[in-house]
C-alpha cells in the first residue's frame, strides 16, 4: 500500500479509536489498552522506545496540567487509565506516522502543535476533561507543551532518519 494510502488510512483509524476512546473512557478500559498494546507491538522494535517515550512525556505533561490545576480529568485519580491508553496508542500512530511520511519535521511538529489542544477542546465538550482555567489560558499552556512536545519527538527521530 502507497505510503499516502496508510497514512490517510492511520489517521482515520485513529479518529476513531480516540472518538470511542474519549466518549466511552472506562468502559472500555481493556480494549483500549489490548488495541493500544497492539498497535505498539506492530512497531519495528527499534522505534518502540520512541512511542514509549513519548508516551511517557505525554502522560507527565497531562499530569502536570492536572497538577497545576489548568485541567482535570473526570474520576479519582489524577491521570486517568483510559488517558494512558489514548497516549499509548497515538505515540504508536505518531511514530509510524514520522516513519512513513515524507513531510518535513517542521509541519509534523506544527500540526501536532495544533491537533493536540484541538482534541482537549473536543474532550472538554464530550465531558472527558474540565478546564479549570479560561480557555485560552489553558489552550495557550497546552499548545506551547505540545510544540515542545513534538520538537524533542522530532528532534529524536530525526537521529534515526
Amino acid at each position: 500500500m502507497k505510503s499516502s494510502a496508510q497514512i490517510f488510512l492511520m489517521a482515520i483509524a485513529f479518529d476513531l479509536y480516540w472518538a470511542l476512546v474519549v466518549v466511552f473512557r472506562e468502559r472500555g478500559l481493556f480494549l483500549w489498552f489490548a488495541l493500544a498494546i497492539f498497535a505498539w507491538l506492530m512497531l519495528p522494535s527499534v522505534h518502540r522506545i520512541y512511542a514509549l517515550t513519548l508516551t511517557v512525556a505525554g502522560s507527565g505533561l497531562d499530569a502536570l496540567w492536572a497538577l497545576t490545576g489548568l485541567i482535570t480529568f473526570h474520576g479519582d485519580t489524577l491521570l486517568p487509565l483510559w488517558m494512558m491508553a489514548l497516549w499509548l496508542m497515538f505515540s504508536a500512530v505518531w511514530t509510524r506516522l514520522t516513519r512513513l511520511s515524507t513531510l518535513p519535521g517542521w509541519i509534523l511538529t506544527l500540526l501536532g502543535t495544533l491537533g493536540g489542544p484541538l482534541a482537549y477542546l473536543i474532550g472538554k465538550r464530550v465531558g472527558a476533561i474540565t478546564f479549570l482555567e479560561p480557555t485560552f489560558i489553558v489552550v495557550g499552556w497546552m499548545a506551547s507543551g505540545w510544540l515542545i512536545l513534538m520538537l524533542f519527538f522530532h528532534l529524536l527521530m530525526g537521529k534515526q532518519r
